[in-house]
């Protein structure tokens, strides 16, 4: 039963006639008759009544009864009494809207779902008044609808919609509190009371239908929830299962919203780079033993159901309390590599599709999207795995080869950039080039003859003021001569034409029988001529580039009977770096350098490049099924040993002392794959 009672006053007694309104109520005397004021009888009064607004509202029974028109008084009187002026202001009935608002929807008390959305529409009616009312937006935006029946998830996405569309500073929250759901989104809120069990696929379903109606009604809004999302996105220690799922969402949510589909692909792969960075750092800080330990201890499982409950991820068991705090430290990196694998292993899946239409990998959104990635994202940072995105969808066709290859140089040889930058560039097309097995040898005898020139054109310019080699003057020339280096041990065969005696090739013409039967080998047209003009020149590259694949390199090219380079290694051994070289500046000033204490204690590899190849073997466990046929693993040539039994063997000790010195050097990141293997 509702009373209805005025501010001051009773109900009047029951026999006394009523000859003027009820309390609570106005009388209007413009429309009663003038003969009513003359004595007749109260039947022929004409009564017009209006609402007092000061009308005090009180429940005195089951409030789930409540009608809508008192609903709306009720949430009319609470916002109107909040916003008024502060020596006016009345909380009373706010504070209650609230308390409403704000119960546990599994607790005894909490409303019916037919009266909750009652208050929803009554709220969403007085929406352009809600702009100073941010704790009941709060309290709207968390109540549980997910669940709920189809005509309260309607009226709610209206109100949501209608929210955004009234008031611009609510739009970030909206999208956190929508977004938030696509990590953690427990499948008790499918199971609410009063109300059908509705699946987590569904309920994803309504959370992306109400992103797409918002960004619709209010286009401006994709800025918000761009923000959204880097706010929300769980971090390394978060669970797998969280981790991954909201990635999935991500990448749904890339195909809805074309407009943010660059933005969001951009989120996920940066994400993903900062992750691969962090686990090779966390890696070379472990000890030797605690590498070990790695093997000793399964990954924890990725699930992938989405009909699985969310409040149970990787739960800790009691044996896990107890752990010490290096235990922790490797439990962590475990599972951050196993959201590095899974994550990858998600995004081989979704471009696949996209990058096998058939179109051109020049028109291709999802290839330029990559490429734009692998620049922003993955050519500055030291990353281990990443990069194989590339490296798979770029042996997709050899217009997808030369794409890739054309954009490695064009970012070896800009002024723009940056010297490291530059450098990771060199690195990247060696081996790119080297490690791809779905590479022609058209497109291997296009980008190695490129090089060549480069480093042609480099030592005409530098070797008239050079004084002998120095990698600080000259790095990228140094770069890509370590590049040219690593792709001759590994594609050798691609730059052979034929043999020496052409008449005697056949169909099946090997280069290995070739050399057998004492023929030489016939070379791409150029190749050896370049590489000797710059092996033997002032800049001497050989004594800068890494010392491991120049070994390789002069027992390869010895073998092939391309050039013999041992007598230059041996005079290098002698030739001290940094003593007396010159740095050659940009106005072409010839500076001398002494020689510092820190060069004498480092020695030469202070002044050498690292051997830094980007396409190392990959063997994140679950990932590596992309990159099956896709990689060129080491051999050397039929018929070189590793350890030479010729004159020569004495002065190749330093060079051949690893049974395959090559991978060896390369394989600066070998520690990651004791990790990946433990998962």
């Amino acid at each position: 039963m509702v009373s209805l009672t005025s501010q001051g006053g009773a109900m009047p007694p029951p026999n006394k006639p009523l000859t003027r309104p009820i309390l609570g109520m106005k009388r209007d005397s413009s429309y009663i008759d003038t003969d009513d004021e003359a004595g007749l009888s109260s039947s022929t009064k004409k009564l017009r009544v209006t609402f007092d607004p000061n009308v005090n509202v009180r429940i005195m029974e089951d409030g789930n009864d409540k009608s809508f028109d008192l609903v709306k008084e009720e949430v009319r009187q609470g916002i109107e009494r909040h916003l008024a002026p502060a020596d006016q202001r009345d909380d009373t009935q706010y504070l209650k809207l609230l308390q409403l608002l704000n119960q546990d929807a599994f607790s005894s008390e909490v409303p019916s779902p037919r009266l909750l959305k009652k208050y929803i529409l009554a709220i969403d009616g007085r929406v352009n008044r809600l702009g100073q009312c941010g704790k009941l937006v709060a309290a709207v935006l968390d109540l549980p609808w997910l669940g709920r029946e189809d005509a309260f998830v309607a009226q709610y996405t209206k109100f949501l919609c209608d929210l955004a569309s009234a008031h611009g500073k609510y739009i970030l929250g909206v999208m956190e509190k929508l977004v938030a759901h696509f990590a953690k989104l427990p499948a008790s809120l499918g199971r609410l009371p009063e109300e059908t069990p509705v699946p987590r696929t569904r309920m994803f379903a309504r959370l992306h239908l109400a992103i797409k109606t918002i960004l619709r009604i209010v286009p401006s809004a994709s800025d918000s929830l761009m923000r959204a999302l880097k706010l929300t996105f769980p971090n390394d220690l978060e669970p797998t299962k969280s981790y991954l799922q909201y990635q999935k969402h991500l990448l749904r949510l890339a195909d809805e919203v074309p407009e943010l589909k660059a933005e969001i692909l951009a989120l996920v792969v940066q994400k993903l780079v900062s992750m691969d960075v962090q686990v090779q750092q966390d890696i070379e800080e472990l000890e030797d033993e605690d590498e070990d330990k790695l093997l000793q201890r399964p990954c924890s499982k990725d699930g992938n159901a989405e009909d699985s409950d969310d409040s149970d991820i990787e739960s800790v068991s009691e044996s896990e309390e107890t752990i010490t705090e290096e235990e922790q430290r490797l439990r962590e990196l475990r599972l951050k590599v196993a959201k590095m694998d899974a994550t990858l292993d998600m995004l081989f899946d979704y471009y696949t599709p996209l990058l096998e239409d058939g179109s051109s990998p020049v028109s291709n959104e999802a290839y330029q999207q990559l490429l734009s990635h692998f620049s922003t994202f993955i050519l500055p940072n030291r990353c281990r795995h990443t990069q194989f995105l590339q490296f798979h969808f770029s042996q997709a066709s050899p217009d997808h080869t030369n794409l890739f290859a054309e954009r490695c140089l064009q970012l070896a040889v800009q002024n723009t950039g940056s010297s490291s930058h530059r450098l990771n560039a060199c690195a990247y097309i060696a081996s790119f080039v080297a490690r791809g097995s779905h590479i022609s040898s058209d497109s291997v005898q296009h980008v190695f003859l490129i090089l060549c020139h480069f480093l042609e054109d480099m030592r005409q310019r530098y070797e008239p003021t050079c004084r002998g080699p120095d990698r600080r003057s000259f790095s990228l020339y140094y770069a890509v001569a370590q590049a040219i280096l690593y792709i001759f041990c590994f594609r050798w065969r691609d730059l052979v034409t034929g043999s020496s005696t052409p008449e005697l090739d056949s169909e099946d013409f090997s280069e290995e029988d070739a050399l057998a039967e004492g023929r030489d080998l016939a070379w791409y047209p150029e190749v050896k001529e370049i590489m000797m003009r710059n092996i033997y020149c002032k800049l001497n590259p050989l004594k800068v580039c890494s010392q491991a694949i120049v070994g390789e390199f002069a027992k390869i090219a010895h073998h092939l009977r391309f050039m013999y380079i041992f007598p230059l290694l041996e005079t290098n051994k002698r030739l001290r770096l940094g003593q007396t070289f010159s740095y050659y500046g940009n106005g072409g000033i010839d500076i001398g350098r002494r020689e510092t204490a820190w060069d004498r204690k480092a020695g030469d590899a202070h002044h050498q490049l690292e051997a830094y190849f980007p396409f190392d073997p990959y063997h994140l466990p679950k990932s590596k099924r992309w990159l099956e046929n896709d990689y060129n693993e080491w051999k050397l040539p039929r018929g070189l040993q590793n350890n030479d039994e010729d004159d020569e063997s004495e002065s190749e000790d330093e060079y051949d002392s690893e049974e395959e010195v090559l991978p060896e050097a390369v394989g600066q990141y070998a520690a990651s794959s004791t990790v990946a293997a433990s998962c």
